[in-house]
């Protein structure tokens, strides 16, 4: 048996550790799942592109083997160096994008400080400054 079931399942099991213990933590333990998550993925596909069986089971010849394995080598490399990124980069920024409701519910919103700060100056000004 080859190693990309296992790569294949540890990506799951950091998927499920994301989406239990995991979703309480700091933003960093989240980004740090996505990347392993993304890491396990494209290591899958790697190993996976390289057991023979595969290929045998789309019965490809040799030269389009070699062909098609380098681009889904490099398409994949792509997909990878683009999720890795946006793990790292984007993070929780945009928590209106997040599809979990516990993450709504602990944002907070920007509190106003200019509207008080009007009022009490206005208030002075009112008592203060008239003659």
């Amino acid at each position: 048996m080859s190693s990309w079931l296992a790569l294949f399942a540890s990506a799951l099991a950091a998927w499920l550790v994301l989406k239990g213990p995991a979703s309480r933590k700091p933003a960093w333990v989240r980004r740090i799942c996505r990347v392993a998550i993304a890491f396990f993925l494209y290591s899958g596909v790697l190993y996976l592109l390289k057991w023979n069986p595969f290929w045998t089971l789309l019965s490809v010849d040799v030269e389009n083997r070699n062909k098609l394995e380098g681009f889904l080598i490099l398409l994949s490399t792509l997909i990878w160096l683009a999720a890795t990124l946006r793990a790292l980069l984007l993070g929780s920024r945009f928590p209106a994008l997040n599809t979990d409701p516990r993450e709504r519910e602990k944002h907070i919103r920007r509190k106003e400080t200019l509207w008080p700060f009007i009022k009490r100056v206005a208030i002075y000004h009112y008592f203060f400054t008239r003659k």
